[in-house]
C-alpha cells in the first residue's frame, strides 16, 4: 500500500502523523511511505531524518495525494492554502 503524510494545514498544528521510528515499523508490513517537504519541521523532524528511514521525501502537494492510497493526517482534512479542499486531493 501507498501511504501519504502531508503537511498539516491547520494554523497552529506542530504535530506531525509520522516519525521515522514509525515509519520503520509500517515500512516492515510491506508498505511504501511518502512525507511532504516539510511536514515534520513544526515538529522538530527534519527531511533528512524521513530520508534516513527509509521514506520518500516528496515537494509536490498534488502528487503526494495522487501517488498514495491512504493519506495519514493528524487532523481531519481542511483547506489546504493552496490547493483548497483537501478531500478534493485525495483519490
Amino acid at each position: 500500500m501507498e501511504i501519504g503524510v502531508p503537511k498539516e494545514s491547520h494554523d497552529g498544528e506542530r504535530r506531525v502523523a509520522l516519525t521515522p521510528e514509525t515509519a520503520q515499523h509500517i515500512q516492515k508490513l510491506g508498505h511504501n511511505l511518502r512525507v511532504e517537504s516539510g511536514a515534520g519541521i513544526a515538529a522538530s523532524i527534519s527531511d533528512q531524518a524521513y530520508t534516513d528511514a527509509g521514506v520518500e521525501v516528496v515537494s509536490d502537494t498534488k502528487s503526494l495525494y495522487q501517488q498514495s492510497d491512504l493519506i495519514l493526517k493528524v487532523r481531519a482534512p481542511g483547506t489546504h492554502p493552496i490547493h483548497g479542499d483537501e478531500v478534493a486531493l485525495i483519490k
